[in-house]
């Protein structure tokens, strides 16, 4: 695929990109608290359907057709999968870790990001020969060492461990994916056809291992809370990203989302009283610096990125 001209400014793809750790930031909270009255496959396919019936009307108008003569839908079957498992595993992680080493935890999937874009995406490879790159990297990743080191002293068994691991690297490959099968659409739309696909696996995956009638048995509130998750959480916030990834890069995307955390321990230590060790607190700040020095990497050659917008 040949780059093409980025469509819109800069500073729109960084308000985007702020909307959306704000987004992501706020869901372990809610997992959190759904885990005390339901169990994960029942809250992951009911957030799901809904995320999904709010993107249908995105859909409409949509083109059996696609660039490089392939469907939206035949595109969207491979970030559909990995979507699905990644999915599956964030929403039992809140049943053996808290919301803070959930936050910190899952930002490992900056590595598999990384992974993934040097191998799948050739325009990405550009920010190997960029000093501020690998200061960034590096910075980044001393962060996520020293984070992960301080939130471990908290409670978490071992296969909660290797399910935060094993979900980080699935999260880290979807939006690389993302970015590879789905070039040419816009971003609403591409989440769209991946998000009735997910809604179906989990649905599947909720009447085979959860308890599909406990939601009768909610409050009225929580129900609310429920819906309000899946539109913050699914709907607006893998738009957000989508738009993202188009215009600032699988790399850089991946990076910035490590600042989501701290929406996270804000949230938790209001909501349940969860506080930040001084480890976590260097961890943190580094990363906050790598992903400075990110995105002024990704300055010089910006240019040139490929836009699935």
């Amino acid at each position: 695929m040949i780059p093409i001209p980025m469509k819109s400014k800069p500073s729109a793809a960084i308000l985007a990109l702020v909307a959306a750790v704000l987004s992501w930031g706020s869901i372990p909270l809610f997992l959190k608290h759904f885990a005390t009255s339901m169990d994960a496959w029942t809250v992951n396919g009911a957030r799901y359907i809904v995320g999904a019936l709010l993107l249908v009307p995105a859909l409409r108008g949509t083109s059996r057709s696609g660039p490089e003569g392939m469907s939206l839908w035949r595109r969207a079957l491979v970030p559909s999968l990995v979507n699905s498992v990644s999915q599956a595993g964030f929403a039992l992680i809140p049943y053996f870790a808290t919301a803070s080493v959930m936050g910190f935890g899952m930002r490992t999937s900056f590595l598999f990001t990384i992974a993934g874009s040097l191998w799948l995406l050739p325009e990405e490879r550009r920010l190997l020969f960029s000093r501020l790159f690998w200061i960034g990297t590096i910075l980044c990743l001393a962060g996520i060492c020293a984070l992960f080191w301080g939130s471990m002293r908290q409670a978490i068994s071992v296969p909660g461990l290797l399910l935060l691991f094993g979900d980080a690297s699935a999260w880290g490959f979807y939006g690389v994916t993302v970015r590879k099968y789905m070039r040419g659409y816009p971003p609403h739309r591409s989440f769209a056809a991946i998000s009735l696909y997910t809604a179906g696996v989990l649905t599947v995956l909720m009447l085979l291992f959860g308890r599909a009638s406990a939601l009768a048995e909610q409050e009225p509130g929580t129900l609310g809370l429920v819906v309000l998750s899946a539109a913050i959480g699914i709907s607006l916030g893998h738009v957000l990203m989508y738009y993202v990834l188009g215009h600032l890069g699988a790399i850089i995307e991946g990076g910035a989302e490590m600042v989501t955390p701290f929406v996270t321990f804000l949230g938790a230590a209001l909501l349940f009283r969860e506080r930040l060790s001084a480890l976590q607190w260097a961890g943190g700040l580094g990363v906050i610096a790598g992903c400075a020095f990110l995105i002024s990497a990704h300055k010089g050659w910006r240019g040139t990125v490929t836009s699935v917008a």
